[in-house]
């Protein structure tokens, strides 16, 4: 699955990338983070694509990687019901 790389900048509409990597997602973002640190021009590159930024104009970048989203399924919901032997109380209105 590709990564998604969604980057944010003033008075800009966002701008998308998509990568192949299969490196790990945490040291794809630190990797990110030290471009923003640059105080000079950054070249991002992803698939046959390279993206030259200015850090300073940059708000955020957005990374997206469907391959490591965690899904969960609800476990199955068993109704509880009272055992014939056992005692129920029955509360009722009385005026």
């Amino acid at each position: 699955m590709k990564r998604k790389i969604t980057i944010y900048q003033e008075d800009v509409e966002k701008i998308e990338l998509f990568d192949d990597e299969d490196g790990n997602l945490e040291d794809f973002a630190r990797r990110l983070s030290d471009v923003l640190k640059s105080s000079s021009v950054s070249i991002i590159s992803a698939d046959n694509t390279a993206l030259i930024v200015r850090p300073s104009k940059v708000i955020s970048i957005h990374v997206e990687d469907p391959s490591k989203e965690v899904k969960a399924t609800p476990k199955s919901v068993k109704k509880k019901t009272p055992k014939k032997d056992s005692k129920v109380d029955i509360i009722t209105d009385v005026d």
